[in-house]
């Protein structure tokens, strides 16, 4: 996601911080310093941090239950409104994804457990008061984690139980029919969060009701995207004509191929069979070396993953960024017909999500 901070790494998982949230911290922390001075402003950052540690053991539960089916997590992201996770596929299973996203909110009410143990041990009567105030941090962080996983539970997509309502239904019908109807579920409730915050002057309501709309719609784009890659084959895409090279080659004669096709990859093929790949990067670091004499062999890559002609547009794009790859060469049993990029997928994609765009708009004029 743009406009993030690298935090660093848990289990594999970027986690990220993005900067309006360092803007919300430095914003509440002004506004407590002016108006309750500095202890005040300290304490109000304290809190607001630990909620979003809270925020952030919510997203990890997600992921947690996303690794144990196999599902890889690419980064947790904290923002002002909550936390996001991105997964690098999203679970097809109904009882993976009920399972998946249940676990958030599971993870706070086991915070507000624990949370409420100790409260009836040090301050019992903050139990009963269903307040978040910086001047009562424990049982601040009680109602927030109790806050979370209830407002979490909502049924409005792409919130937790908006999850579980598409995972409901996708378990009785299309997947992208299911997409589309918890998508119109979350878009009553965004309309509602937007007019109750109005009604009462609760702008965070309204905020969350504008994220709500527009995040269930980007969802639903990238679910009829997502539809889309899995029907599309390799052979529908692949470059059909391109230069190999053999490993008996010289790197003058993979520079002079790749001068006069504007091919950055290639295949190394020895006896009908690809045996490596010689990327843009590695031709480079050769030359940059001074290993011009050298052959293909001696710097292509034997990293390579090779794919066949009837795997979809969706597994090759998640092998190329998943195992930081360029290219993949598509054969047809074991005989190279084609080759895939990752620039050579990202123009398909491009065209296909403005095509699946046009179609959404379109069903959503018919609906």
């Amino acid at each position: 996601m743009r406009w993030a901070l690298q935090l660093g790494h848990l289990y594999g998982i970027s986690i990220r911080i993005h900067f309006t949230f360092l803007f919300l911290l430095a914003f509440l922390f002004l506004v407590s310093v002016a108006a309750h001075g500095w202890l005040a402003g300290l304490r109000s950052l304290l809190l607001l941090s630990l909620v979003f540690v809270c925020v952030l053991l919510h997203e990890l539960a997600h992921s947690y239950v996303s690794l144990r089916y196999g599902l890889r997590v690419r980064s947790i992201t904290l923002l002002p409104i909550g936390g996001l996770a991105m997964l690098e596929d999203l679970p097809r299973d109904p009882r993976q994804e009920i399972a998946i996203a249940l676990a958030g909110p599971a993870a706070n009410f086991v915070l507000a457990l624990w949370l409420g143990v100790l409260l009836l041990v040090v301050a019992p009567g903050d139990l009963l008061r269903p307040v978040v105030s910086s001047e009562v941090l424990l049982g601040s962080l009680f109602w927030s984690n109790l806050y979370i996983g209830v407002f979490n539970l909502i049924p409005a997509y792409p919130l937790d139980g908006g999850r579980v309502l598409r995972a409901w239904l996708a378990a009785r019908m299309d997947y992208i029919d299911a997409t589309r109807r918890a998508v119109s579920v979350g878009h009553f409730f965004s309309l509602l969060f937007m007019l109750v915050g109005l009604v009462v002057w609760q702008p965070w309501l309204v905020v969350i009701g504008l994220f709500v709309f527009w995040a269930a719609l980007a969802e639903e784009r990238i679910a009829v995207l997502q539809s889309a890659l899995e029907r599309i084959y390799l052979e529908d895409v692949m470059l059909t004509e391109f230069q190999r090279l053999a490993p008996s080659d010289s790197l003058f004669d993979a520079l002079d191929r790749a001068l006069h096709s504007l091919q950055d990859d290639f295949p190394v093929v020895a006896e009908g069979r690809v045996v490596g790949v010689l990327t843009r990067g590695g031709l480079l670091r050769a030359f940059a070396g001074q290993g011009w004499n050298n052959s293909v062999q001696a710097v292509m890559s034997t990293r390579f993953e090779v794919a066949q002609r009837r795997d979809t547009l969706a597994s090759a794009f998640r092998t190329l960024t998943g195992r930081g790859l360029s290219v993949i060469p598509v054969l047809e049993g074991e005989t190279l017909v084609g080759i895939v990029t990752l620039q050579n997928l990202l123009y398909s994609i491009a065209f296909l999500s403005r095509k699946s765009a046009a179609d959404f708009e379109v069903l959503r004029r018919a609906r």
